[in-house]
């Protein structure tokens, strides 16, 4: 298509330098001696090819400059249909990954009695001394290292073997805790790799303080 476009451009240019020639023989005085008309045909035809490469420039450039564009209209428009594609994958991966937790999630009705059955659990379990030393002391660690604006009092660290309670509090003599803390901490908290082991968490939170029990059943 573009090609056709720059030829129907050269050949009307062309035709209009022919046109200009031809007029300009019929227009010449016919008293005039032939070899004043045939000096005037050859000047014109060796000045034909500089005019005419003078007078086809400006079309050229116009032809081109109209490929340029619509060579990078169609390459804008497939850039955006292949993001719209990666988009869709994108949608598609996360309602797939919606759907996953929906279906492992616990029904709303049955979360009071689940926690009931671990808070038994915590009491009545024996402690794997080696597991809950290791998930204690990566609790303690998180808590220095992490970027916290403040670090928060662990109260309560208790592991058994398979259920863990931890307690935090707002430090004695510190300001209010900013807002979204505990929110923040527990997000922080979750990317760990040793936190991914816990298949259920229950936070519960005030200003001042924060309870969590996770269970890796």
């Amino acid at each position: 298509m573009e090609l056709s476009k720059l030829s129907f451009g050269l050949t009307v240019t062309a035709s209009f330098i022919c046109g200009a020639v031809a007029m300009s023989l019929f227009q010449s005085d016919p008293q005039q001696p032939h070899t004043y008309q045939q000096q005037f045909v050859e000047e014109h035809i060796a000045q034909a090819p500089e005019q005419q490469a003078t007078a086809i420039a400006p079309v050229i450039n116009k032809q081109v400059a109209e490929v340029n564009s619509d060579s990078s209209a169609a390459v804008s428009k497939t850039e955006l249909e292949q993001q719209v594609a990666e988009l869709k994958l994108q949608v598609e991966n996360q309602q797939a990954v919606i759907a996953s937790y929906r279906s492992s999630a616990i029904p709303p009705q049955q979360i009071d009695s689940h926690l009931d059955e671990l808070y038994t659990l915590l009491e009545e379990q024996s402690r794997d001394e080696a597991w809950a030393y290791q998930v204690e002391t990566a609790m303690s660690d998180f808590l220095i290292m992490a970027d916290l604006s403040v670090q928060p009092q662990l109260s309560v660290s208790t592991c058994k073997s398979s259920v863990c309670q931890f307690k935090l509090l707002q430090p004695e003599g510190s300001d209010d805790l900013p807002s979204h803390y505990w929110r923040n901490m527990t997000d922080k908290m979750m990317e760990q790799s040793w936190w991914k082991q816990f298949k259920f968490t229950s936070t519960t939170s005030s200003d001042d303080s924060l309870t969590i029990i996770a269970s890796t059943e």
